[in-house]
């Protein structure tokens, strides 16, 4: 619980155009001491990146396999590499990537790094950017519940047809990354 803390960072709680919050309540709470605490393998990091001299806002929602520990243990993973993927970013070793391929790139490293567990550790997950000046958001769902827009007093799921299998799936088919985008 400690650890997994630092990763379920709001990097953009009071961003330029876009805001974000997010609310997280794992399966398994206890008390440990003095001290209260949660265990489980839901994550949410948000962070902003530059990417061809334009600032996103990147998001995660993820949930690994498993109660507690063992999801608990997938969501450590997930985030530390996640976290690697934006120090690396915000370090300019990826100034000229579109934000498409970064996205990309973003999951087959994922893909790669779960796949090594032979299936016993798989995350669903909905991650993207979103363009801070133009709104536009680029977005991949590998089984996660679908986002939901809420504009004009009407709630409606994002594009709910296309989705990836779970990150660490083994032996799939070729799984044809498709980054999907939407207007706010």
């Amino acid at each position: 619980s400690l650890l997994l803390t630092p990763l379920q960072s709001n990097g953009n709680e009071e961003g330029k155009n876009v805001k974000s919050q997010f609310f997280i309540k794992q399966f398994k709470q206890f008390t440990f001491r003095k001290w209260e605490a949660e265990l489980g393998g839901d994550i949410c990091m948000t962070d902003t990146i530059k990417l061809n001299n334009r600032h996103y806002l990147f998001f995660v929602n993820a949930d690994a396999m498993g109660k507690s520990i063992q999801g608990a243990g997938g969501a450590l993973i997930f985030g530390t590499s996640v976290k690697a993927a934006l120090i690396r970013t915000k370090l300019g070793k990826s100034p000229t990537i579109q934000p498409e391929i970064w996205l990309k790139n973003l999951y087959h490293d994922l893909d790669e790094l779960f796949t090594t567990f032979d299936g016993t550790m798989l995350i669903s997950a909905v991650m993207g950017l979103i363009d801070e000046e133009r709104g536009t958001v680029y977005f991949l769902n590998s089984e996660h519940p679908w986002p939901v827009l809420y504009r004009d007093g009407k709630a409606s799921f994002i594009n709910a047809e296309n989705h990836l299998m779970k990150i660490g799936t083994p032996e799939k088919e070729f799984n044809r990354v498709q980054v999907l985008l939407f207007e706010l």
